[in-house]
């Protein structure tokens, strides 16, 4: 005869094992971050021991909440989203809550499918960077519907967000490289179209550009955010007013267009500088180190998380501007006269 299974055991034999309350176990399982660590340890273990396992199927029904968040991000393959995804994640493991996660390559049509689906799965709210969110319909719809969400890495003055200060952060990088003797510098984005994050820092980098009487910052436009375009490149280095740094929207983007200037037999920094924006930790591994921009994206994971929960829990939304700074790599060096 075929065994039955043994029965579930129960919030209230877990409560009795551990000596607590029912109430104190379904703190540690719901609302873990009130809880004393030892208490939620003697508990935790109790409840493994016994196979103990919250339904939260039921909780969700009972409670009109799923404690869970969505998270939807440009891309996994840009190390960038990646630490931002652990910092959020983290940040709301430790308050009890679980994060689906969606990626939409930049795509503003793939943004609003993500949302409505993630929206389908009831999740609680939501963390998300989209293309533009000055013209965002993605945004109006949650606004509409009345879900709280944060931004990452986009900036606004109508929308809660963590990011740092791209166009400040354009500028210090600018200032940098003046700092070395370059006057003849060039941006190198993707589709502006399709990030707002990279139209600011290009706006940060011409206002320097204007303010300490350099030439006017070029723009060189690659038909991806991560990859670099040898045509392009080769076309915008011609003549005598060709750029002598290349300031790179990411570190990616910075790495591939790198590759591509030896490829066509520059050296880099000896002919020309590179730099990027995210200090990627790959970038320490270079040879040599690349210059860039660095921004905490775990931290602002966090931050946005941190904010997201606030929200739900019925507070005002809020922005959190985190700081930057630059780290002086090897890519980057004074401008040969």
């Amino acid at each position: 005869m075929a065994s039955r299974a043994s029965p579930r055991f129960s919030i209230i034999e877990v409560a009795r094992k551990a000596g607590v309350s029912p109430a104190t176990v379904s703190r540690a399982f719901n609302q873990p971050e009130i809880v004393h660590p030892d208490t939620l340890a003697h508990i935790r273990a109790i409840a493994k021991r016994a196979g103990f396992r919250p339904n939260r199927v039921g909780r969700s029904l009972r409670s009109g909440s799923t404690r869970t968040i969505g998270l939807i991000l440009p891309t996994l393959s840009n190390p960038v989203f990646a630490e931002c995804f652990e910092g959020a994640e983290r940040r709301a493991r430790e308050s009890g809550y679980s994060v689906m996660l969606t990626a939409t390559g930049y795509d503003p049509a793939v943004e609003s499918a993500a949302v409505q689906g993630l929206i389908d799965h009831q999740v609680d709210g939501l963390i998300l960077t989209v293309a533009d969110a000055a013209r965002s319909a993605t945004l109006d719809d949650l606004d509409s519907a009345g879900m709280p969400y944060v931004l990452v890495y986009n900036e606004s003055t109508d929308h809660p967000y963590a990011s740092v200060d791209n166009r400040a952060a354009a500028i210090d990088m600018v200032s940098h490289l003046a700092a070395l003797g370059h006057r003849r510098i060039a941006i190198v984005t993707g589709p502006l179209t399709a990030s707002d994050r990279a139209r600011r820092r290009l706006s940060g980098a011409r206002a320097c550009a204007k303010k300490l009487g350099l030439e006017p910052i070029q723009h060189i436009a690659m038909g991806s955010h991560t990859g670099s375009d040898a045509d392009a490149l080769k076309s915008a280095l011609r003549g005598k007013q060709a750029p002598t740094a290349l300031f790179c929207s990411n570190d990616l983007l910075a790495t591939a267009v790198i590759a591509d200037l030896v490829a066509l037999g520059l050296s880099v920094p000896s002919d020309i500088s590179v730099c990027g924006f995210d200090g990627m930790r790959f970038g320490a591994l270079l040879t040599p180190p690349l210059t860039t921009v660095a921004q905490p994206s775990d931290g602002i994971g966090q931050a946005a998380c941190s904010n997201l929960l606030a929200q739900i829990h019925g507070q005002p939304p809020q922005s959190n501007r985190l700081p930057h700074c630059i780290v002086v790599g090897g890519t980057a060096a004074p401008v040969r006269r």
